[in-house]
């Protein structure tokens, strides 16, 4: 059965040879032709390693974070930019044979399809888990183009980019950091400073009020109390005192009582000066003028008043003449008025007074008025210590008003104290908030200064190239052989499609076991076909041209091999070595 198939093939092909060489020559030539005449596409590859930071993270914090991925991808898109890509399209001037029939945006998209980044992964360990991740530890960066040169050099300027874009970036996103940290830092100090002053006024408007004042205040309430109950007690001795000097007072006379010669110690030549004038005006009242006692006593009271001097008596006048009056009054209660020593009596006040009359009415005064004043020490030393007592009294009971006064308000600033406490502490909270704000913008702002050095001075992250790239030494694409053999399967394809198609649309007898199907007559013989001499030598034309062709064909395929390919002395080396090594 399978050789009866194989046989039914076989006189298919034979029948349709034409159909199936013709469509199979014409596609893979066309393919093949394509795939010579595509122009060679050249690559250039360069590594860049995804170095870290020098300084272990321990010690200086990068202000750089996020992933490597996120930030290749960011740079990227910077150098992907219009206005990069049209500089070195400029520079190195890229795709002539499209600025004719392009826009630059066309160009330039291009371009973008013809750079390739790929990132590097390795299995690191995690810092955080110690689990193993996968992270991008470099990544390779390509360019296709038509001119080798042009190639390479296009791939290490875009290499130079990234690094330079890598830095770049790295230092604008540190000092940027910087620059934001110092702002903020700005705000909170300006927000400090009115806390500082509103803390301020705050105390100056409730001095004593505070709650830290709230010890204080009880200490010094208690200290003025202890010293109210002194003043107290000093007030309530003194006032004793004052009670019992006063019962001495009482007990002692105001004037000190005028002494005469009986039983009288010695007196001053002045006591005795005064006691004789008074004793001149007594004498006067009952004796003239002449008499031998007054003008002994005038004589006297001379040489006494050249020893002491003039000395005014009006006082002792005063004196005397209201104790005269006094005993008048008596005798004239007991006596009579009649009576010869009431009439005496009445005499001497008479000269008495007519002498006081008769004397300066400014001394009289002040004579009246220094009557009324004590003169006995003994009296005047009492009045002298109930003065200083009341003094003291007086003194001690301002001091005690005034300690009243301060304990009332000591005790106001204690009843205030919880009304103030609430605003004062949203304040000191608000303040502290704020003041711990500012130390840790400060912890961050250093930090990220030092990270800013670290930046500056190249000691961070950064792309390093490890593998620059070379000029290529041969075509990346197309893929000749690759093209041509897929073109061989296509061509293949369209033969004994082109075959089948028209063995389907054919209808006509071909085969006696067709023509038994068709009719019970029986078939009785065959008769085979005899080729003729014109048509033998037209096959072997036939043959000969697809010889010919075949031999051209070949020919062509082994030039275009040895120019766009690679060239056939290198070829056969390479063959060689691989029969080595198989032999081997």
């Amino acid at each position: 059965m399978e050789q009866q198939d194989l046989r039914y093939l076989v006189r298919i092909f034979r029948r349709r040879k034409k159909a199936f060489f013709i469509p199979f020559f014409t596609v893979f030539i066309t393919i093949a032709l394509i795939a010579f005449i595509l122009p060679p596409i050249y690559k250039a590859t360069t590594t860049i390693l995804i170095e870290e930071q020098e300084i272990p993270p321990d010690y200086v914090k990068s202000t750089v974070t996020g992933y490597v991925e996120e930030r290749l991808q960011t740079i990227t898109q910077e150098i992907m930019s219009r206005s990069n890509l049209a500089r070195l399209i400029e520079k190195f001037d890229l795709y002539p044979e499209m600025r004719d029939k392009y826009t630059l945006d066309e160009i330039i998209d291009r371009m973008r399809g013809d750079i390739k980044l790929e990132p590097i992964n390795a299995e690191v360990s995690n810092t955080r888990g110690g689990r193993p991740v996968s992270a991008t530890i470099a990544f390779t960066l390509s360019y296709e183009g038509r001119d080798p040169v042009k190639v390479q050099k296009v791939t290490n300027a875009l290499a130079s980019l990234y690094l330079e874009y890598n830095l770049k970036s790295r230092e604008e996103q540190a000092s940027g950091t910087v620059t934001f940290l110092e702002k903020q830092l700005e705000q909170v100090r300006k927000h400090l400073k009115e806390l500082e002053a509103r803390i301020s006024r705050f105390k100056k408007e409730h001095l004593g009020e505070l709650p830290e004042m709230t010890t204080i205040n009880l200490q010094t309430i208690d200290r003025l109390e202890r010293r109210l109950e002194d003043l107290e007690a000093q007030i309530r001795s003194l006032k004793e005192q004052k009670v019992y000097l006063q019962g001495q007072l009482a007990l002692v006379e105001p004037m000190a009582p005028i002494k005469t010669e009986e039983g009288k110690a010695v007196m001053t030549p002045l006591e005795r000066l005064k006691y004789l004038r008074l004793k001149l005006v007594s004498l006067r009242a009952t004796l003239s003028p002449n008499h031998p006692d007054i003008k002994k006593l005038e004589r006297e009271i001379k040489a006494l008043e050249a020893q002491v001097g003039t000395t005014d008596y009006t006082l002792e006048k005063i004196k005397q003449l209201n104790d005269l009056q006094a005993q008048l009054a008596e005798l004239r209660q007991r006596l009579g008025p009649k009576h010869p020593d009431v009439i005496s009596l009445e005499k001497k006040i008479r000269l008495l007074s007519q002498e006081l009359a008769d004397s300066n009415n400014t001394q009289t005064k002040a004579a009246q008025v220094a009557l009324n004043r004590p003169d006995n020490p003994a009296y005047i030393n009492l009045m002298t210590q109930i003065a200083s007592i009341e003094v003291q009294i007086k003194s001690l009971e301002e001091e005690k008003k005034q300690i009243e006064k301060k304990i009332e308000e000591y005790q106001r600033r204690l009843e205030n104290t919880p009304l103030v406490e609430k605003d004062y502490n949203l304040l000191l909270t608000d303040y502290q908030n704020t003041r711990r704000k500012y130390d840790e913008l400060m912890d961050k702002l250093m930090e990220a200064r030092i990270a800013q050095k670290l930046e500056e001075s190249r000691k961070g992250e950064r792309f390093t190239i490890i593998d620059p790239a070379q000029l290529p030494e041969k075509p990346y694409k197309p893929k000749r052989m690759a093209i041509v053999l897929i073109g061989f399967v296509l061509a293949l394809g369209a033969g004994v499609g082109t075959v089948s198609i028209m063995e389907y649309l054919d209808r006509s007898l071909k085969t006696p076991e067709e023509v038994q199907k068709l009719t019970p007559v029986p078939l009785l013989a065959t008769l085979p076909y005899v080729e003729g001499e014109e048509e033998r030598r037209a096959r072997r034309r036939r043959n000969l041209l697809i010889l010919v062709a075949f031999l051209l064909l070949l020919v062509l395929g082994v030039v275009l091999f040895h120019f766009l390919v690679m060239p056939l002395d290198i070829f056969w080396l390479k063959v060689e070595k691989k029969i080595g090594l198989l032999l081997l």
